[in-house]
């Protein structure tokens, strides 16, 4: 029996600190999933706290011999997201304050137009290839796992994957050319030779 069926067991006798115990151990997991499948301005806490919510009332119902918990619990946050996107939208808060750091302005700038293509790209991907590749290739679960939350067989989560691989590949490359030339100018401007590019 692993940690998260003995924590399971434990909540079922009545024992509320063994779930808050999974909910720490899950808690990431569950509001990156969030953070990536809702639009931005999004609450990922309030959707989160839904996920657990719903999880606790329903933990009689987890059936071990049919997944992983942390597999059942995604599915619950994947229908928390689908049930957020019918609900009628409220005003929207600011988005956060980036924190300080050491990089120069031109490669926060960089890297925030990366980000920013990349929560673009995610966007625009059609839900079922969003929820495919952040389940394989964000969240690390096994393509089985990834398709029992999704509800579809293995071959067309592999598929959901690789089409949405592509269309960010495609939507990513500009960047990453404007890089390399970035890169070019720099090089022919001060008269470095190849070797002296890191």
């Amino acid at each position: 029996m692993d940690e998260d069926e003995q924590s399971i067991r434990m909540v079922l006798a009545g024992d509320r600190e063994a779930f808050r115990r999974l909910m720490t151990r899950h808690q990431v997991a569950v509001c990156a999933t969030i953070a990536v499948l809702q639009p931005r301005g999004s609450d990922c806490e309030d959707l989160t706290q839904d996920v657990f919510l719903a999880a606790f009332r329903h933990l009689g119902k987890f059936d071990s011999r049919k997944g992983s918990f942390r597999t059942w619990l995604l599915a619950i946050a994947r229908n928390v997201c689908r049930n957020a996107h019918r609900r009628p939208k409220t005003a929207q808060l600011g988005e956060l304050p980036e924190f300080a750091d050491g990089r120069t302005p031109e490669s926060q700038a960089s890297r925030a137009e990366l980000f920013e293509r990349l929560d673009a790209g995610l966007a625009a991907l059609p839900e079922e290839q969003r929820l495919a590749f952040v389940l394989v290739e964000m969240q690390g679960l096994s393509y089985q796992e990834a398709a029992a939350i999704a509800e579809v067989n293995v071959g067309t989560v592999k598929s959901r994957v690789h089409r949405a691989k592509a269309s960010l590949r495609e939507l990513l490359q500009p960047v990453v050319t404007e890089k390399a030339r970035a890169v070019f100018h720099r090089v022919r401007e001060s008269g470095m030779t190849h070797g002296d590019v890191k």
